[in-house]
């Protein structure tokens, strides 16, 4: 069926203006009982899922009778959009030129009339590509002031409909002012009969309308309970899966939240984080059953190899579909710099315990082993095979004698050595060693070797080396002469039997830690601190295990065909630099400052607002300070030095930072007697409200005079806290009770909310960013959470040894606090709207850890050994971090058995954008 027009667009900016402009075309002019105008294509609408976009685009490009570019700089720069010019540019039909259409949505376009072509000097919007394809202006219409807001009515005489209009005619072969009339005369008739049946309807509308709204709203509350139903039974599995495996539970955690989110759906997602921590990206989910068994053969191979750079990530596994014990076998790659999937590669079959796979240091080369002792130099760049080396003729070998027994590489993969049997006789054979040329295939020599099994190892000089642990002797290769030196006798060392199950790596570049794989984990174990750390775990025990060369990359495949990519650290975790050695205690509450006594008096100060970097030294104030604060990106510093008077220090602006005069000095603000306690800087960061024994006093900085003092009742206050934007100021009395204002600028605070919340004593009082949410930990640590809208009061459990302070997620959902459980410090997490407990992470060492937010939204942790770090924390963000590492749909079968009758989008959609 032929399209009338094919709409292209940047889907970056004019999503909205695009579905405006086919709305229209379909509808101007369209009579009531038939269907759309005009047959147009966009492609989000329009396109159905489809393995291959590109092809699809094309079929209707070519069935498409014109052109709408929706024209922007933003359009002019996308690669789609200039290949769907290009191709009509290109078109077959030479008319097709003359059925382009330009709706300009930003951008410049200018013709030169003189030249025949657009003016390229000023013309933005329309990319080099239709360079001298136009001899006349095309038809275009200008709808920049159309492409924000929502002025984009289809009302008679409305300025978006004309334009509409003017592209409709075109397309249509007719003047504006018929396309318009006849639009007019269509709708009139509509309305006539509109008005006719809604007079018959009504009466029957407002009999059924009861029934319809009671059946409704039980329809919805079933629908509501089946959901939550499903999100708990989704979050449940999560959590029971979790430490077996990672993968599965970060599915079923995100589905339990997109579903419906509970509390149990939090903790689901906070088990799989964690669960997940050191996972860069899973990339293929396990089959759930047994190797298949074929003798002496071995099992279905999964291999995995990582090269040493870290820049690329090489797997093959029989679980594959259509390949089963690796007959077929499909080899992938991928990228681990630019995390892209590289185009993949096809074998021949592989011996039937996998064998020999590897990669060179540089990813380029890629070494596998064919059925039967050969071996498969290829250039993964290209996917060209370079070499089909065969060791021996393993067809003449008996099962158990087949396959490659060692193999090494030098590190530029240019020469290879390998162990293996050789067939001698008509019903013998011996072990052989050989050394050849992987790019030319020469054999450089091949010899008798040792009996039982041998190492073979290449150094970073070149140099080879074959050592025999059972016998205790070693040989080198000397390439001058392509010779093996005599054997030396070398103290026997003990070695893995052949058959172990628990894969062990040793970076070539970090001596210091070993990669261990046993009972389906794999650890990271510190040779040095004689620590270990898991880094992922798998249903199944991990077959095939490799390692970058500094170990920071570590790849693993198990024995039900399962994949997965792991590093080292956790990449939601930044380590920050403390050269001056901070302590907990020495951060302020929001994580903006540090401070401690100077060495020469006064106080140091540090800044800490910069995510890239650490604790930041800025300057010494001068006088000790008693309470300090600062505005929200640590520039503005105000300090008390406890004789009645109030220093505000603009720290970007100073250009003598260590010593010289740092301060503006205030007036004497108040008596002696009477103690500044507490300070923050709210509003615009111009203004500060400090905590009295007569109650809380906003002070102006720009004229250091006091412009409110907020009267409260004769109790007085106790805590004071600010949210993350400045706008909303809590403080709390000796009688429990949180007093919430509002900052309002030139007003001052405003009273909003005031609300009882424990009655145990108020130890520490932290507000979310957006002041939604107070938090009052009590004298037991137990955290009470006050929603400043209506005043409702959660409370939650307490965490054994936990400290007092608490800070919120950047979407307020969470409220997290520190504990020293006697063995290791750890975060604990709780929701904010119910109080429920979400479980808890590892923070640190024994000791106390301080946890601070911070003003983009994270958490700043300085731990008891100085190890201070900065980790993104909310629920988005969360949920952001599974799906980068398994962005997949639940499986099917999953899917019928939790939510079987539930209409669920799948939570890692990934959206192509131009």
């Amino acid at each position: 069926m032929e399209r009338d027009c094919f709409i292209s667009y940047s889907h970056k900016a004019d999503i909205p203006l695009a579905e405006a402009v086919e709305k229209g075309l379909c509808a101007i002019g369209r009579a009531w009982t038939r269907r759309p105008a005009l047959n147009v294509f966009r492609d989000t609408r329009s396109l159905a899922a489809s393995a291959d976009l590109p092809g699809a685009i094309l079929k209707e490009l070519e069935r498409s009778r014109y052109f709408v570019y929706i024209a922007s700089p933003e359009a002019a720069a996308s690669r789609w959009v200039r290949e769907e010019l290009r191709f009509w540019r290109d078109h077959s039909d030479a008319s097709a030129r003359g059925r382009f259409l330009i709706a300009l949505s930003a951008g410049e376009i200018h013709w030169n009339d003189s030249a025949g072509d657009f003016d390229w000097d000023r013309t933005t919007a329309i990319p080099d590509d239709l360079r001298g394809t136009f001899r006349t202006e095309p038809l275009w219409v200008d709808l920049r002031s159309f492409r924000e807001g929502n002025a984009r009515s289809l009302a008679p005489g409305s300025p978006f409909r004309d334009k509409v209009v003017t592209l409709g005619a075109a397309i249509r072969g007719c003047s504006k002012d018929e396309l318009d009339s006849e639009d007019l005369r269509q709708q009139r008739r509509a309305r006539r009969l509109r008005d006719t049946a809604i007079a018959l309807l009504t009466t029957f509308a407002l009999i059924a309308s009861v029934s319809f709204v009671v059946a409704l709203l039980q329809r919805d509350k079933a629908l509501a309970r089946a959901r939550t139903s499903a999100s708990q039974a989704l979050a449940a599995r999560a959590v029971q899966i979790a430490g077996t495996d990672p993968r599965r539970a970060a599915q079923f955690a995100l589905y339990a939240e997109q579903v419906d989110p509970t509390s149990e759906s939090l903790s689901a997602l906070a088990q799989a984080v964690a669960a997940n921590a050191y996972v860069v990206r899973h990339f293929q989910g396990g089959s759930g059953t047994v190797a298949s068994y074929t003798g002496s053969g071995g099992g279905t191979p999964t291999r995995v190899a990582v090269s040493r750079d870290g820049s690329t990530l090489a797997y093959y596994t029989g679980f594959d579909a259509g390949d089963r014990l690796g007959t077929n076998p499909v080899i992938h790659l991928y990228d681990i710099r630019t995390r892209k999937t590289l185009p993949a590669l096809r074998s021949e079959a592989f011996p039937l315990g996998g064998g020999i796979f590897e990669l060179s240091a540089d990813g380029n080369l890629l070494f596998t082993e064919r059925a039967y002792n050969k071996i498969e130099v290829r250039d993964t760049r290209n996917g060209r095979v370079i070499q089909n080396i065969a060791a021996s003729d393993g067809r003449k070998l008996c099962n158990a004698c087949q396959g490659i027994k060692g193999f090494a590489m030098s590190t530029d993969g240019s020469r290879i050595a390998a162990s293996f049997n050789e067939p001698f006789g008509d019903e013998d054979q011996k072990m052989r060693l050989a050394v050849w040329d992987s790019m030319t295939g020469k054999e450089l020599s091949r010899t008798d070797a040792d009996p039982g099994p041998i190492t073979l190892s290449f150094g970073d000089a070149g140099e080879l080396r074959a050592y025999a642990p059972e016998a205790g002797l070693s040989r080198s290769f000397d390439f001058t002469a392509s010779a093996w030196s005599a054997a030396r006798a070398e103290r026997r060392t003990k070695t893995k039997s052949t058959t172990s199950t628990t894969p062990s790596v040793t970076p070539p570049d970090n001596r210091r830690i070993r990669i261990d794989a046993a009972n389906g984990s794999v650890a990271v174990y510190d040779t040095q601190n004689h620590k270990q750390r898991t880094l992922s775990s798998f249903d199944f025990n991990v077959q095939s295990l490799s390692t970058s060369g500094d170990g920071h990359w570590v790849a693993a495949g198990s024995n039900d065909g399962a994949i997965s990519l792991l590093q080292n650290t956790d990449p939601a975790v930044r380590h920050l630099s403390n050269d001056d050695k901070l302590k907990p205690g020495q951060i302020s509450n929001d994580g903006r400052i540090g401070f401690r006594k100077g060495s020469k008096g006064g106080t140091d100060v540090w800044r800490l607002t910069d995510p890239q970097s650490g604790a930041r030294r800025i300057g010494n104030l001068v006088h000790p300070a008693e309470v300090i604060a600062s505005n929200s990106d640590g520039t503005r510093i105000v300090s008390s030095m406890g004789a009645g008077t109030l220093e505000a220090w603009d720290s970007h602006e100073d250009k003598n930072v260590i010593g010289g005069s740092l301060m503006t000095h205030g007036p004497y603000l108040y008596g002696n007697d009477e103690a500044l306690r507490d300070m923050e800087v709210v509003g615009d960061g111009q203004h500060v409200v400090g905590m009295w024994n007569e109650g809380l006093k906003v002070v102006d900085l720009r004229t250091m005079k006091v412009s409110q003092v907020v009267d409260e009742e004769e109790t007085g206050f106790d805590e004071l806290a600010v949210s993350g934007d400045g706008r909303t100021v809590v403080a709390t009395d000796p009688l429990e009770t949180a007093t919430v204002w509002r900052w309002n600028g030139d007003s001052g605070l405003r009273r909003v909310q005031k609300a009882k919340v424990t009655d145990e004593g108020v130890a520490d009082l932290s507000v979310s960013d957006d002041g939604s949410k107070v938090a009052v930990v009590d004298g037991d640590s137990r955290i009470s959470v006050l929603d400043t809208s209506d005043g409702s009061v959660v409370t939650a459990s307490v965490a054994q040894g936990a400290n007092s302070h608490a800070v919120f997620s950047s979407d307020s959902r969470l409220v997290m606090q520190s504990s020293d459980t006697g063995t290791e410090s750890r975060l604990h997490f709780w929701d904010t709207s119910t109080g429920d407990s979400l479980g808890s992470w590892p923070l640190g060492p024994r000791g106390f850890a301080q946890i601070s937010g911070t003003p983009l939204g994270g958490l700043l942790a300085l731990t008891s050994d100085g190890a201070l770090t900065r980790r993104s924390m909310s629920v988005e963000q969360w949920r952001s971090r599974l799906c980068s590492v398994v962005p997949d749909p639940l499986p099917k079968a999953d899917y019928d058995r939790y939510l079987s009758g539930i209409d669920v989008a799948a939570p890692c959609r990934r959206w192509s954008v131009r």
